[in-house]
Parts: C-alpha cells; sequence; structure tokens
C-alpha cells in the first residue's frame, strides 16, 4: 500500500477539500482496493462528502461509507471501523442496526478479544457506543475514564467530541451537554511595554482573566512589560507557551527587552527557556510595525490553528495604555467577532527607545515557470536562477490571484513567502525563502514556509494551510505548508 499518497490525501480531506481528496483517491487506484487502511480512508472521504449533502444524496454516500468500514472490519475484530459504520448507520436513520453493532462492540470490548487499542481509544469507544444505544449516563462514565487515561491527548479528545456532537444532534440534544470536557481554549496574548516596579494592579486585573478564559496554551512575543507577565502568570496557571518573536531572538532582546532593565531580562531568559514553542523570523534585520504586525498574525493563527484542530474557543488579550489604537492584527480579529479582551492600566509608563523602522509586509510568489495571465496587470521579475517573482502589497489578494493561476494552469506550482521589507529597499528576487520554495511546490498546489502560512487563519480562514514535512533550502530545513485550491 503507497502509505506517503494516503498520507497526502488525508491532508487533502483535512483541509476541508473533499472534493479534491475524492479525485485523488480515484486516480490512486484505491476505489476498488480492499486494502483495510484504504478501505477505512474510502469511509471517511464518503462520510465527509455526506455531510456535506443532503436529501438522498446524504443517505446513498452515508450508506457508502458504511459498507466501506464494514468491509475494512470483516474478518477482524476491530473496533476503530465498526464504531464508525455503527454511527454512520444511527446518522442515516438505521437506529437497529447501529444498536446491533453498538451491542456487539460492547460485547467485543468486555470480552478483551479485540485488535490491539490504546486505553483512551478503547473507552471512547465504549462510550460511543453507549450513547448510540441511548444510555447517557454509561457513555459520560466510560468517556469520563477515557479522558482520565490521556488527559492531555487533546486533539483526540477533539475527534471524539465532533463525532459525539454529531449524535447528540440526531438524538435531538444539544452539543452544549459536551462543553465541560472540551479542551481548553487558546490566547493570543500581547501588551505594553513600560510597567511601574509596582506590578500589583497589572497582576490583579491579568489575573482574573487568566482565571476565567483558563488557557490551555497561549501564542505571543515577550517584550518587557505586559506580555512578560501575561506569560507568567499563564505558566503558573499550567498554561504552555508558544513564542511568536517578529525578529530573531538576540536582536528582539536587544531591542525589546535589555532597554528596560536586568529584572526582565532576566524573566525573558526564564521564559524562552520554559516555552514549548519558539519561533523567529531570521529574515527581518531591524524592529517595525510591520515586522510586529506580521508575528502578531502568525500568532493569532497558530492560536485559531490550535483551537480549531482541539474543537475549543480562541480567544485574544491585549493590555494597553490610554491612549491606544488598535493594532491591524486586532482589528483583523475583532472584524472575525473573534473573543477579544482588552485591559486598560492605569499606572503605566511610556516606553523609552528610537523610532521603530519603517517597513512594509508584501506577498511574494514564485514559480518556476512564467506566470499564467490572470488578468493581474503586474509586472513578473526573473531571478538570476530563473525564478519568476511577483510582489503584492496583500497577502489575501496574493492567494487569490495565485488560485486563478492554479485553476488557469493546473500542473504549475507556486510558492508564497510573507515578507516584511524595509521602506525604499527593493525585493531582491533572490533573496528570501519564496524562491527557494518554488521548486518544491507539487503541481496544483502552493508553497508556503509554515507558521508564516498560519497568518492567513486569520486573513482568511478559506485559505488554510496543511504541514507538509520539510524542504531542504540554503537556510537550512524549512517546515513548509501547502494548499490546494478547491475544486470546482
Amino acid at each position: 500500500m503507497n502509505l506517503p499518497a494516503l498520507a497526502q490525501i488525508r491532508r487533502i480531506a483535512r483541509s476541508g477539500d473533499t472534493v479534491r481528496a475524492w479525485r485523488m483517491f480515484d486516480a490512486a487506484g484505491l476505489l476498488a482496493s480492499d486494502d483495510r487502511e484504504a478501505l477505512s480512508l474510502k469511509g471517511r472521504l464518503l462520510k465527509d462528502r455526506a455531510l456535506r449533502s443532503d436529501g438522498g444524496e446524504r443517505s446513498l454516500l452515508l450508506a457508502e461509507a458504511q459498507a466501506a468500514y464494514m468491509q475494512a472490519a470483516d474478518g477482524r475484530r476491530a473496533t476503530y471501523p465498526l464504531i464508525n459504520a455503527a454511527t454512520l448507520a444511527f446518522l442515516n436513520d438505521r437506529p437497529d442496526e447501529a444498536g446491533m453493532l453498538a451491542r456487539q462492540i460492547l460485547a467485543l470490548l468486555e470480552s478483551g478479544a479485540h485488535e490491539q487499542e490504546t486505553r483512551y481509544w478503547l473507552a471512547a469507544t465504549a462510550a460511543e457506543a453507549h450513547l448510540l444505544l441511548g444510555d447517557h449516563a454509561a457513555s459520560q462514565a466510560a468517556l469520563a475514564q477515557a479522558m482520565a487515561a490521556a488527559p492531555e491527548a487533546w486533539e483526540d479528545h477533539a475527534a471524539t467530541l465532533r463525532q459525539f456532537s454529531q449524535i447528540l444532534v440526531r438524538q435531538n440534544l444539544s452539543p452544549a451537554l459536551l462543553d465541560h470536557l472540551r479542551p481548553p481554549p487558546s490566547l493570543y496574548f500581547s501588551g505594553i511595554i513600560g510597567l511601574p516596579d509596582d506590578e500589583g494592579e497589572a497582576r490583579e486585573q491579568i489575573g482574573a482573566l487568566l482565571d476565567d478564559i483558563r488557557p490551555g496554551a497561549l501564542f505571543g512575543a515577550l517584550a518587557a512589560g505586559a506580555d512578560i507577565l501575561i506569560a507568567e502568570m499563564a505558566l503558573e496557571r499550567g498554561a504552555q507557551l508558544h513564542v511568536v518573536l517578529p525578529i530573531p531572538l538576540a536582536s528582539f532582546r536587544e531591542t525589546s527587552v535589555l532597554p528596560f532593565g536586568n529584572r526582565w531580562l532576566d524573566r525573558f531568559h526564564r521564559l524562552v527557556e520554559a516555552a514549548d514553542y519558539l519561533d523567529v523570523d531570521d529574515g527581518v534585520s531591524h524592529l517595525s510595525d510591520a515586522a510586529v504586525t506580521k508575528a502578531a498574525e502568525i500568532a493569532m493563527g497558530l492560536a485559531l490553528r490550535r483551537a480549531e484542530a482541539f474543537a475549543t474557543q480562541a480567544h485574544a488579550l491585549h493590555v494597553g495604555r490610554t491612549p491606544d489604537t488598535s493594532s491591524p492584527a486586532h482589528r483583523l480579529w475583532q472584524a472575525r467577532g473573534l473573543p477579544f479582551h482588552a485591559l486598560t492600566l492605569a499606572q503605566s509608563t511610556p516606553p523609552p527607545g528610537s523610532p521603530l523602522a519603517a517597513a512594509g509586509n508584501a506577498a511574494i510568489l514564485a514559480s518556476t515557470q512564467p506566470f499564467p495571465d490572470a488578468g493581474h496587470g503586474r509586472e513578473a521579475s526573473q531571478t538570476a536562477s530563473g525564478i519568476h517573482v511577483l510582489a503584492l502589497a496583500d497577502i489575501v489578494a496574493a492567494m487569490r490571484l495565485a488560485g486563478t493561476m492554479l485553476r488557469t494552469v493546473p500542473d504549475i506550482g507556486l510558492s508564497l513567502e510573507y515578507r516584511t521589507r524595509e521602506t525604499g529597499v527593493p525585493i531582491d528576487g533572490d533573496d528570501g525563502l519564496a524562491p527557494l520554495l518554488a521548486r518544491a511546490a507539487p503541481a496544483g498546489s502552493i508553497c508556503a514556509p509554515w507558521p508564516q502560512a498560519a497568518a492567513l487563519d486569520l486573513h482568511d480562514p478559506a485559505f488554510r494551510f496543511e504541514m507538509a514535512g520539510e524542504v531542504m533550502t540554503a537556510y537550512g530545513d524549512c517546515p513548509v505548508g501547502h494548499y490546494y485550491p478547491p475544486s470546482d
């Protein structure tokens, strides 16, 4: 079995492009495969198609998905395909058939003579079977047992809760019954530089909000002041810290931490050591509003991505002073209608220091082939290595244009880089990652550095990149994501 092909199809399915994933599955010659992995993926794809359909088509696709899972379970004592088949029968108005399968699954679990699975999935499978049989007390008990077995397996929890929500809706019950089991939310944080020596007021207000939100992970930078204080207090409450810096670590320390005193420097170093994740933009030389904005957008995108993966919420927290103007990233967040918490501190001191560099953000498209005429009216350049490069001021406009190009010429691949450049400095086509990644872009896709591409989760979630491993470049191994325009 071609496992890389199955993994790629799963990535496309996770991106929401069910039509393309199905076409790839068909093109790979897997429709008639009797391989259990292929059959399970076939069932998943048919289910995804069914949930986007209605009426007779929905019923037919649900039945085909159930048949694929039943075929995957044939001759095996496997709980995974059986529980999926049972739930599909229930969603397809076949409660008697679903009940028969659910009882078969519970008997199989009780016997212990089943294929090996983790403690979490065995208990979650029992919970789902009980739920299909209408025994909500037994389902709740088994689900609690599952989550106790793997308390931090948040992605597994999220997959279970999504499936349970579909069953509850079919039972005319509210999915809100599961809210107390949902993973803790994500939190993007930002704040002012220039806290007073007495941090009492800030600690009281920030602490009250953190206790209310109870984040499981937070995303942001670590400038001296509110950033560092928020991160410290969230870590004390058990949250994971994901740091996204707009410039290299040493440069950020010199510009945004050290000028404000050694008390901040020591705290900064402790947080960097405690962080679960650290991302810096090594391609930016000087701190600027544009670099700060881009880093904020990336951090927000990562918070949104985690919330989606864990079937929970994403919040944003900003600690400011009067008068503060809303940042472009904050305005994008609020325009999406996402939870935003603003704290204004009466006691704060304006930050000293030199003005930030004048710069802007640009979206760089690159291709190994000439760009097709998509009516963009812009003149592309060509690098010394033969890569065609096009710069746009707006990343969403760049994605729309790239999508049009790929639909015009489906066999080309494009790369996208979200780059900060100082005002008055022209773009050098040979610099940056876009020309390097253009050679690695699969046909019909856009390849972008990760986590840069996460900024699009904030700008426009329709442009969703899926992680696709690493690409070797002159700058080292570069994590990348791939985006495939939706099929017609």
